[in-house]
């Protein structure tokens, strides 16, 4: 996967030129960062999640896909026109 970022050239010519003075690429700088960022304390909240506010593992999601899937099976659903006049009926101050 690539991402684009854009950079002000200031900064940039300030980057490049901080990792020729290491004798490493840009890249590496870039990455050589991003792995000092879980030392912040604003993201060791996010890399301390409790079990509970984890994201779903690939397991739990293929077991939420399979479920839904059989409650389709089963009849278990509402068509887009049901839900679009249940979503009328509530909120009918919105037109």
């Amino acid at each position: 996967m690539t991402t684009s970022v854009s950079i002000p050239t200031e900064e940039y010519n300030l980057a490049q030129a901080y990792a020729n003075e290491r004798n490493i690429s840009l890249d590496e700088l870039v990455v050589s960062l991003i792995r000092m960022l879980p030392q912040y304390e604003e993201d060791q909240k996010w890399l301390s999640l409790h079990e509970e506010q984890a994201p779903y593992t690939k397991e739990e999601l293929e077991a939420r896909i399979e479920e839904g899937e059989a409650q389709f099976k089963r009849g278990e659903y509402v068509t887009h026109e049901q839900m679009m006049e249940d979503l009328k009926a509530e909120f009918a101050w919105l037109k």
